[in-house]
């Protein structure tokens, strides 16, 4: 299993870089569970991870939208996009935009831009969107949370429920990962249900808050 840790800024970006973690991802989780940091700081980023760890893929939020704001998200994931990041992450919250906004990424997608599902999952996985997120040609499909104070992941989502994401992600040849007050205590536990990676920022934050790295807390 691969470690993604979520970074904000020039200090935590060569922190984990040097930690050599499997991907680096930018945003702002002050502002969501997918805050998204401006433009111009996610290019800068980028360019200073080139250089740090030139191999180490690098992903971005969009921050946190409406599923209805189709055009506003599609103009973001483009702006994202074109600072070169390998991947391009986007919340899809359960309701009635959830299904247009992944057909709208799947088409994304399909035209050349890289782009990641994420299926916030605080209520559990809803069915219908698992199986338009499977069948849209992603390179990989995420859980995540947006409440981070409602307990790890693991807590909220069933394990055999987890498992059924995982399998159904993997058998289209998509990575499966999983995002969401993740524990560092729980990555036997990921390891075993089979995830490709799992997304970490309050774990590795001194504290166990989400405002401040620590690498004294980093036992990948």
């Amino acid at each position: 299993m691969k470690v993604l840790v979520s970074v904000r800024d020039a200090h935590e970006a060569a922190l984990v870089a040097r930690a050599g973690v499997d991907f680096i991802d930018l945003k702002e989780p002050s502002r969501g569970a997918l805050g998204g940091l401006p433009v111009d700081t996610i290019a800068a980023l980028r360019r200073q991870i080139r250089q740090d760890a030139p191999t180490t893929p690098v992903t971005a939020t969009i921050g946190d939208w409406p599923a209805e704001a189709l055009d506003e998200i599609t103009e973001r994931v483009l702006r994202v996009a074109d600072t070169g990041v390998d991947q391009v992450k986007v919340g899809v919250e359960r309701g009635p935009g959830a299904l247009a906004l992944l057909d709208r990424l799947a088409t994304l997608k399909a035209t050349g831009t890289p782009v990641v599902p994420v299926l916030i999952a605080d209520d559990g996985i809803d069915p219908a969107r698992l199986r338009l997120a499977a069948a849209g040609g992603f390179a990989a499909v995420m859980l995540d949370t947006a409440d981070k104070r409602g307990g790890s992941l693991l807590d909220r989502v069933p394990a055999a429920d987890l498992q059924h994401f995982i399998a159904t992600i993997r058998a289209t040849g998509a990575l499966a990962g999983l995002a969401g007050a993740l524990r560092l205590e729980e990555i036997p536990t990921l390891r075993r249900l089979g995830a490709d990676f799992a997304g970490f920022r309050s774990a590795v934050c001194g504290g166990g808050g989400r405002d401040r790295l620590s690498w004294r807390c980093w036992s990948f």
